[in-house]
């Protein structure tokens, strides 16, 4: 298995790294690829790259090696005849073979899946850290109790910046999105929303009062033009302009069923609102392009409890179930019943963020201070991880980056980072 997981990635980081080496054409007079990652002294590798400049954790060390062996001498001029010429200089000798991947994956990982870091403490400034977002570069956390938001390089983990005070107006701020050049964030307690920009952190604006509605504002996603945001104690969403934050509408009432409605996820035409009221079992579906109502899951086989986490695979939707202890997945295109998944291995206990990674789901377990993987294609357990290293404690919320998942821990004060 671990095997299998190490190719797979590295075949992945190959393919962006000039193409001879997927090809498998060789150019004897071109510099070999140099890689570089970073090593732990567990043995694992992580990171890898073809940049000179890799930075490292502290507690590992930057390791290089060759894609392309070096190129054979020169053969040695023949010997003189009694009476003809010295023969010619032989060819040069034809350039070492690849590292092959079944030998990368030898040097690499140690285990299928390890923990990158635990960040915490210092300038991070982590204070009950709740929502989670990337930026395609920066990770942003939300800190719900100092009312500040930090950002970190995804690359290294090194600290950038934590803003507060002033115009930011965050009031127990939870949760983030990013709109490709500016992150919201939802202020509970404020009934606001806070824009900031992805360059340098500044403050653009701070929606509250008038239309907007904001009660509760709890989670936020974008759609590609707007943003939409859940009001847990309004029973209401409210559609804004991400141009301009203008309001556009907010939907409530009628066959909504909105009924404290928290987490809300884009499947790329269509909004999925979770119904969280204690013993809740609705998930609401609602049209990006007009607002308007689409459907409301419930009852049967759905196993809805509390629907507290929502992710989008492609095609399939997975919904945590908060009191369930279960994640419910649903087909996209019309609402129907995939399966609920529960029990045996899943582990899940109290489960609350979910993340998507391109193959496999990452479920958050707040009371079990654990993460539970799934595989997408059959809602397959993969592992579940937990213990010291992982560093787990109060689990709330996950993002993936493109190459790791990072997950919050209340209680930890600290994100941990998991390298799939």
């Amino acid at each position: 298995m671990v095997t299998k997981r190490c190719l797979v990635v590295v075949a992945l980081a190959s393919a962006l790294i000039a193409g001879t080496v997927v090809a498998g054409i060789s150019d004897a007079s071109s510099k070999p690829t140099v890689f570089f990652a970073c090593r732990a002294m567990t043995g694992s590798v992580s990171s890898i790259t073809t940049n000179s400049g890799l930075k490292c954790y502290s507690g590992k060390k930057v390791v290089t090696w060759n894609a392309v062996g070096p190129q054979g001498v020169r053969g040695v001029a023949g010997p003189t005849g009694a009476r003809g010429p010295q023969g010619p200089v032989g060819n040069t000798g034809p350039a070492g073979p690849r590292l092959s991947l079944a030998q990368i994956a030898t040097f690499s990982w140690g285990r299928t899946t390890a923990v990158g870091a635990n960040l915490s403490g210092g300038s991070y400034g982590f204070t009950y850290p709740y929502g989670v977002a990337f930026d395609g570069t920066h990770m942003w956390v939300v800190n719900s109790n100092a009312y500040s938001v930090t950002e970190f390089n995804a690359d290294d983990g090194s600290w950038i910046r934590t803003v507060s005070g002033g115009s930011y107006g965050f009031n127990v701020p939870q949760a983030i999105a990013f709109d490709g050049q500016h992150l919201w964030v939802t202020n509970t307690n404020g009934n606001s929303v806070t824009e900031l920009n992805a360059s340098d952190g500044s403050w653009v604006r701070t929606l509250t009062n008038g239309s907007y509605g904001f009660s509760d504002p709890f989670a936020i996603a974008y759609d590609g033009t707007h943003l939409w945001v859940t009001n847990a104690t309004g029973n209401s969403v409210t559609e804004l302009n991400a141009s301009d934050g203008s309001w556009v509408r907010t939907i409530s009432g009628g066959s909504y069923g909105f009924d404290n409605p928290e987490p809300i996820a884009f499947d790329g035409s269509h909004l999925w609102i979770g119904n969280f009221r204690f013993g809740g079992s609705s998930l609401t579906e609602v049209n990006a392009s007009d607002g308007s109502w689409v459907r409301t899951l419930s009852g049967g086989s759905y196993g809805f409890s509390d629907p507290f986490g929502i992710a989008f695979d492609g095609a399939h939707l997975w919904v945590s179930n908060y009191a369930g202890n279960s994640v419910t997945e649903v087909n996209a295109s019309n609402g129907s019943w995939v399966r609920t998944v529960s029990g045996g291995s899943y582990g899940f206990n109290q489960p609350e963020g979910v993340v998507f990674d391109g193959a496999r789901l990452w479920v958050v377990n707040v009371v079990g201070n654990s993460v539970t993987e799934l595989n997408a294609n059959n809602g397959s357990w993969v592992q579940t991880l937990s213990g010291g290293a992982y560093g787990l404690n109060l689990p709330l919320q996950a993002a993936f980056d493109g190459s790791r998942v990072w997950v919050t821990n209340a209680s930890g004060n600290s994100v941990t980072e998991v390298i799939p």
